[in-house]
């Protein structure tokens, strides 16, 4: 059974300008124990995400939500832990809630985490940017780019990241070894990295990096580059 964990909340109210049609904005800071080795599962409509490791033994959500004061009172951010994961969910309807349109409160995500943190991080409309971590990371988003840098990890972990019309760059360790696959229907491919080239067509690349095995790196996108960079 998921419980809410026991964590530092405070919401700040600030009206929103005139020409905002009415919206307010909601700040919602959170801090909640979490070792190394667990995994942050999030869920977003609209909004970019940051996502930041770090040595504390924590996570720190800080969330700026924006929308009309009856959606923000009725479109909640869920924040819930079970057992070694914390799941986020920006647009958890209230109970009695049945309004059919605009159910969506824009959210942008500044995340702490420890390092050794697995992510699995969805959006719709935003920006997934996460840089420190060491462990497997799953990034989606459809009309934002994705920039993930795992430079500090020892070895390459696993990463599958997919976006529609956004580019995408992964930061690897320097000695990374593993095998990439890039599906895109117009985009191009970069690597600081030698990669041995093992299939190329016209929309799928698949190829070693180093010594080949290892890790997974799995990319996807419609018209958006990838770059490996050292």
């Amino acid at each position: 059974m998921k419980n809410i964990a026991l964590a530092l909340l405070a919401v700040v109210l600030v009206a929103g300008p005139a020409s905002a049609q009415g919206k307010e904005t909601e700040t919602v800071d959170k801090t909640l124990a979490f070792s190394n080795g667990g995994k942050l599962k999030l869920n977003n409509f609209s909004g970019n995400v940051h996502i930041t490791g770090t040595a504390d033994s924590s996570v720190q959500i800080h969330a700026v939500r924006h929308a009309t004061r009856e959606r923000l009172d009725n479109i909640l951010l869920d924040i819930q832990v079970s057992g070694s994961t914390i799941e986020i969910e920006a647009n958890r309807k209230s109970a009695g809630w049945n309004e059919r349109n605009d159910n969506v409160v824009e959210t942008e995500f500044d995340i702490k985490v420890p390092a050794a943190t697995l992510l699995d991080v969805h959006t719709f409309s935003g920006d997934v940017i996460a840089k420190g971590t060491t462990e497997d990371v799953k990034a989606q988003t459809f009309s934002g780019t994705i920039d993930i840098d795992l430079s500090t990890a020892g070895s390459a972990p696993d990463v599958k990241a997919e976006t529609f019309s956004g580019d995408i760059s992964a930061r690897l360790p320097a000695a990374s070894n593993g095998h990439v696959t890039f599906n895109s229907f117009s985009g191009d491919f970069r690597s600081d990295f030698p990669v041995m080239l093992n299939k190329r067509s016209k929309r799928d690349i698949s190829a070693d990096l180093g010594s080949g095995g290892g890790s997974s790196f799995d990319f996807k996108t419609f018209s958006g580059d990838l770059k490996l960079i050292k």
